[in-house]
């Protein structure tokens, strides 16, 4: 226990070491401030100042793609067991919680800086804001920190792709490379600030739609560009593309994300060619279509429509118009034949416009040339007829067979070639059998002539022999 008295009477102190402190004075209130402070500063020597220490630092960095709801950062666990700091904002944009003796802050709002439509102008980002945070003590003035959020700016989406305009290129003598479109105008990006796009051209889906030889970009500007002449005639594109349009695959990068779009290319046609003779179910040149030549089998006596295969010819071209004209060889047939709607007709029989003068097989050739409204003519196309001028009843079957397709004509010639290469090898080896066979009776008779002949002396000299040993014995 401590006591203490002014010689004035004026203040009495006294402390007791059980907790208990008594104050006496003559003043009334002239010494609280003093006992509150002591006070104050009794619990804070007992117990610490959490508020001597912040958990949260000065800046706080955080992604504008966060969402609403989440923590975008969270402290090192703190000694206290209670929340000693508070968000005293007037509009706080975050939440500060404090769990399991860690602070957390949570964003209350999302902040997006990108636009909602990709036409839209970005306006200057707002990439920070301030909080205030406060730590309460008794009796004591409170601690204030302000702490700055920082918005990081994410690339959360993919560039945009309008509709993209259609092309037409035309054939002939094109000044290359011809300017066509500028393409950034079609292809736009809703990240603020935008980001810079790169274009390119990517194969289509389709290998024989893809029209991409023809075209270049230039990636930083946009400009699109063809680069490469075509010829309409070529099959690959009057069969290919240039037949219903060939397409144009562009695609867009921002660095981490792709776009890609198509656009639609159509070859435009020059009459600038002649025109070409093709079945007449054909209204392109495309696959089998071109025929080079034709030709048919009859008989001296027929009239009418003549059989080939196929039934009907016709000459296309891009144009409208197309003027026939046909030669025939020999001459004098002339007028007996007629092209009428892709078929060739004998108005009368080649016997009978002859007068039966012909006595043996011919052929009569007749040459077609077909002229655009353009002025370019088609190549010569020979038509061949074979007429037989052997009786009906003995050819009724060979003119039968000589007007099927052709095909099957050189099918059966082939057939025929096959069953005469087989009779002769046949033939070629009865004669060696025979041949063999003979040359060994020859042998085998000679053979046995020559031993007889030799056996007769043999013979004669034994008997000689005989009649010498008989002489001897009478001598004796």
């Amino acid at each position: 226990m401590f006591r203490g008295c002014s010689k004035h009477g004026v203040c009495c102190f006294r402390l007791k070491m059980g907790g208990f402190l008594h104050l006496w004075t003559r003043c009334g209130r002239t010494l609280l401030p003093v006992y509150v402070y002591l006070l104050v500063g009794f619990r804070i020597y007992c117990k610490g100042d959490g508020c001597l220490s912040f958990p949260i630092p000065m800046n706080i960095y955080f992604n504008e793609s966060s969402a609403s709801g989440s923590v975008i950062f969270v402290s090192s666990e703190t000694k206290s067991q209670t929340k000693e700091w508070f968000l005293t904002s007037i509009e706080p944009r975050v939440a500060l919680t404090c769990v399991k003796q860690t602070y957390q802050v949570v964003l209350l709002s999302e902040v997006d800086l990108d636009v909602p439509n990709p036409s839209d102008t970005c306006f200057p980002p707002q990439l920070q804001f301030m909080q205030r945070i406060t730590c309460f003590r008794h009796f004591l003035d409170p601690i204030i920190h302000w702490v700055t959020f920082h918005v990081r700016q994410v690339n959360d989406n993919p560039p945009e792709a309008e509709k993209l305009p259609d092309i037409q290129i035309s054939e002939g003598n094109v000044s290359v490379p011809l300017f066509l479109h500028r393409l950034f105008d079609y292809f736009k990006d809703r990240d603020c600030p935008k980001e810079r796009l790169f274009l390119s051209i990517s194969k289509y889906s389709s290998v024989e739609k893809d029209a991409s030889e023809y075209f270049t970009i230039n990636s930083t500007t946009g400009y699109l560009y063809q680069t490469k002449q075509f010829d309409y005639e070529e099959s690959t594109i009057q069969c290919g593309i240039g037949k219903e349009g060939g397409f144009l695959n562009i695609t867009a990068e921002d660095g981490l994300y792709k776009t890609s779009k198509s656009l639609s290319v159509a070859f435009i046609n020059i009459d600038d060619a002649p025109p070409v003779f093709v079945n007449s179910d054909c209204s392109n040149v495309c696959f089998k279509c071109p025929l080079s030549s034709l030709s048919a089998f009859v008989h001296i006596t027929h009239q009418g429509l003549i059989p080939t295969n196929p039934p009907a010819i016709k000459a296309i071209y891009p144009g409208s118009n197309v003027v026939y004209d046909m030669d025939v060889y020999p001459t004098k047939y002339s007028d007996n034949i007629r092209f009428e709607n892709g078929t060739f007709v004998l108005p009368q029989s080649f016997a009978n416009f002859s007068g039966y003068a012909e006595e043996s097989d011919f052929t009569v050739t007749v040459i077609m040339q077909a002229t655009g409204s353009n002025g370019q003519t088609s190549d010569k196309f020979p038509f061949s007829i074979h007429l037989n001028t052997r009786p009906i009843s003995s050819t009724s079957q060979q003119i039968t067979d000589q007007t099927s397709s052709g095909p099957t004509k050189d099918k059966r010639v082939i057939i025929q070639s096959t069953n005469d290469v087989i009779i002769i090898v046949l033939v070629v080896v009865v004669v060696l059998l025979l041949t063999i066979i003979i040359v060994n009776v020859v042998y085998r008779y000679r053979f046995h002539k020559t031993k007889s002949v030799s056996i007769e002396p043999v013979y004669s000299e034994l008997q000689r022999n005989s009649i010498e040993i008989d002489h001897i014995y009478t001598i004796a």
